[in-house]
């Protein structure tokens, strides 16, 4: 049996979209020359799904890549995200402005709070000029610091973290205002990135008219996160996962090359990469995997059914303790986004 090559997402009114899956992830760490390459690749090998972010730094190359690509920007599905300090209610629109004008479009289909905390700019002009390049200072990107961290808005964070931190905050007044952009046009749909549960609890009281379309967070076999992707399916929240392929571990352990997951692969007569994507669509979530190498870009996108033992067996392999999860902006940050 084929792998579904979207998902039904609900977007305002009652209304549907479809999600193309997979989706190709657009994060690039210290460097944007693979980008636009990369993403024309993509794209030539069918994929209809690119996930972006303002913090990526990319928008440009990603811009330039769907307009040498040739396929009309109707039949690709963009998501993008404001980065924290962005995440007061009067900025949201103006990361997402930001977006627009780098990518070269008049709308997103899809506009993601990145994380579930709200920092604050070093001023609103700041913010009017903040570049997003990976080498930016922080100062270039307008986020206000203190002893070398970003100072946090409390007031519109979500309740669960500044309650552990015994303050009181609340994320809806920002949700809110995201919710105004789909009126404009400018996204067809809001959602979020790394809410727990008790953060997608605390918005969904308000997301009625205009739901939560999408939560997008890690999850591979040594990190599953289950509770969170059935908590999400069951409110009719499609979830879409970055690193799909995990990271590298503090022991220098890496999926890619994990023993069980390596003879599963070969045999299902796939490559490791296609296994880990395969097995995310058939749990019924989109993987944002990234490649720069092109065989490695088709060959992740070209995902199918895989045995059922083989799906139990990836289902097994979380790694207790924490240390399964590979991906944790919050390092050093002292927030307890993940608690």
């Amino acid at each position: 049996m084929p792998l579904p090559k979207s998902f039904t997402m609900k977007v305002a009114d009652g209304k549907t979209i479809e999600m193309p899956s997979p989706g190709f992830g657009t994060w690039a760490s210290g460097d944007t020359g693979w980008c636009k390459e990369a993403v024309k690749t993509a794209l030539k090998a069918g994929y209809r799904h690119l996930d972006c972010a303002w913090m990526y730094g990319v928008d440009h190359e990603v811009g330039a890549a769907i307009k040498e690509s040739g396929i009309p920007r109707s039949e690709i599905f963009i998501t993008t995200k404001f980065w924290p300090h962005f995440g007061a209610p009067e900025h949201v629109e103006l990361c997402l402005d930001h977006c627009l004008r780098n990518l070269g479009l008049d709308y997103v289909d899809l506009y993601l709070a990145h994380w579930p905390y709200v920092a604050k700019p070093i001023s609103r002009s700041a913010l009017e000029v903040a570049q997003a390049s990976p080498d930016a200072t922080n100062e270039e990107r307008g986020i206000l610091m203190e002893s070398r961290k970003p100072v946090v808005d409390w007031e519109h964070t979500v309740e669960r973290i500044a309650l552990q931190s015994g303050r009181e905050g609340s994320f809806v007044p920002t949700w809110t205002a995201m919710q105004s952009l789909v009126r404009t046009g400018k996204t067809l749909a809001v959602g979020v990135s790394n809410f727990s549960i008790p953060d997608l609890e605390e918005l969904l009281p308000h997301s009625a008219v205009i739901p939560i379309s999408c939560n997008q967070i890690e999850a591979h076999p040594w990190f599953p996160n289950t509770s969170l992707i059935e908590f999400a399916r069951a409110r009719g929240i499609v979830t879409t996962c970055y690193s799909p392929f995990a990271g590298q571990r503090k022991d220098g352990a890496t999926l890619l090359k994990d023993p069980t997951v390596v003879e599963l692969a070969e045999k299902e007569g796939m490559d490791v990469g296609q296994l880990l994507q395969s097995w995310a669509v058939q749990r019924g979530t989109v993987p944002l995997g990234k490649s720069g190498t092109e065989g490695r870009i088709r060959r992740n996108f070209e995902v199918r059914e895989v045995r059922e033992e083989t799906g139990k067996v990836l289902d097994g392999l979380e790694v207790r303790g924490g240390e399964g999860r590979t991906v944790d902006f919050s390092e050093g940050w002292g927030i307890p986004l993940f608690a």
